[in-house]
């Protein structure tokens, strides 16, 4: 069921984000730009109820089986995803969108609150590796546990903790936080 669900608002975005490209209907684009976010929503919430998701392609050798506690996170992420398109498809309807970038320029708490969030995320999905990570030679594992998953998730984990401080004290006390170099995104995106 949710492999059809995915099938057909994929190839139902590709339509009509196709179709309403070449005719210049920008309202035909934006329904093909839904539907691939309804996609990536339905790809999220298969992950989190089957607590599992293959990612990558077995004929190309890049095939990630997750499951339990990264396959959840993966499909928050893919919900995320699929949230941002939407809200970016409704933003470019509403008007252009160059009132909520200078919002977001005076006060990107909650930008670095969703990024910070997006890397600690990010972070456990590394440190719990794929099925595929845990799999050959003992030496091999090992390798891949300390070089290609502790490590990025270190790195991952330490952004998204920095990140989300940030985000916190800008919420908190955004006077301090522009006094302290806040302000500059508001000298290049022009706070008028």
């Amino acid at each position: 069921m949710w492999a059809t669900i995915q099938i057909v608002l994929g190839l139902l975005g590709v339509l009509l984000a196709l179709g309403g490209s070449r005719l210049s209907q920008p309202m035909a684009t934006s329904a093909g730009i839904t539907c691939f976010a309804l996609a990536s929503v339905a790809i999220g919430w298969e992950a989190i109820l089957t607590r599992k998701i293959v990612l990558g392609s077995r004929l190309r050798g890049t095939r990630q089986t997750y499951s339990g506690a990264a396959a959840i996170l993966q499909g928050i992420l893919f919900n995320l995803l699929g949230l941002f398109l939407i809200s970016l498809t409704a933003v470019i309807h509403l008007n252009n969108g160059r009132e909520l970038l200078r919002y977001f320029a005076r006060r990107p708490g909650l930008l670095l609150l969703l990024f910070g969030a997006l890397c600690l995320m990010q972070a456990v999905i590394s440190f719990a590796g794929s099925l595929e990570d845990r799999e050959g030679p003992r030496w091999m594992v090992i390798l891949n546990l300390l070089a290609s998953r502790r490590l990025p998730a270190l790195i991952l984990g330490m952004v998204g903790v920095g990140a989300t401080a940030l985000g916190f004290f800008e919420i908190i006390a955004p006077d301090i936080f522009d006094q302290m170099g806040g302000g500059v995104l508001e000298m290049l995106y022009g706070r008028r």
